[in-house]
């Protein structure tokens, strides 16, 4: 029963199985490829939760390894089985999953930073000389190469710090997930007079939009104006997130 098969997984993934049943549990991982997939899809699922959801989703996973040291018992009768429930306890383990389940739809019907980060191309006109470093920043944010354009960048601000470079500098670490570095330009942006103050403030609504910071993000939405190029994403992004 794949609700069993949850706790079995999540006991070998926390080192809580007894050598034994550690033992008979990789032997079903080589012998059964079903179970095998089984397994690498779970790990995966849990991979992806650490690394993209809040400390909700650590106390959710405790909860579940509390569960399972308390509530199951070895098996040593059953040869396809490392534990087994007492009966009452696949209801428990069924809620559980259903948990999971509502959890990733209710994720799943929230937008996304991928929906709305559609970068305008950087295009920097040359003033007299030539700079190579910009050139190459460009080339690379344009090639959605973030991390080299940061580089790039970076050489550039030394030198000559224009808002418009600052821009694309402050999307591209937004890109690498560089949150704080980004909003701190963001923000200086969005508190001058260049044409990228608006601009700059749609993506601190799209920064905190990516670390899933929905309230936050609806209240930076509302701060653009009417008359913002913006503005009808920025609608439409409020919409979604009520």
């Amino acid at each position: 029963m794949n609700e069993e098969l949850y706790i079995v997984f999540e006991n070998y993934l926390t080192n809580q199985l007894s050598e034994k049943d550690k033992i008979d549990f990789e032997n079903q991982l080589q012998n059964d490829a079903s179970i095998r997939e089984k397994f690498r899809i779970y790990q995966n699922w849990t991979n992806y939760l650490e690394n993209k959801f809040d400390s909700k989703t650590i106390d959710f996973k405790k909860n579940l390894e509390t569960i399972s040291k308390s509530n199951f018992t070895e098996n040593k009768k059953s040869e396809t089985k490392v534990i087994s429930f007492k009966p009452y306890y696949f209801a428990i383990a069924a809620s559980i999953v259903l948990v999971i389940g509502t959890w990733f739809m209710m994720q799943n019907s929230m937008p996304n930073y991928n929906d709305y980060n559609q970068h305008e191309e950087a295009y920097f006109t040359e003033r007299g000389d030539v700079i190579e470093s910009l050139k190459l920043a460009q080339d690379a944010f344009n090639a959605t190469n973030y991390s080299e354009a940061i580089t790039n960048f970076e050489i550039v601000l030394k030198s000559h710090k224009r808002p418009e470079i600052e821009f694309y500098y402050a999307i591209s670490l937004l890109e690498v997930d560089k949150f704080t570095e980004s909003e701190a330009i963001f923000s200086n942006l969005k508190s001058g007079t260049s044409i990228y103050k608006d601009k700059s403030t749609w993506y601190l609504a799209l920064s905190n939009l990516k670390q899933k910071k929905y309230e936050e993000t609806k209240e930076f939405l509302k701060q653009i104006p009417e008359d913002a190029e913006d503005y009808a994403k920025a609608e439409k992004l409020l919409d979604e997130l009520d």
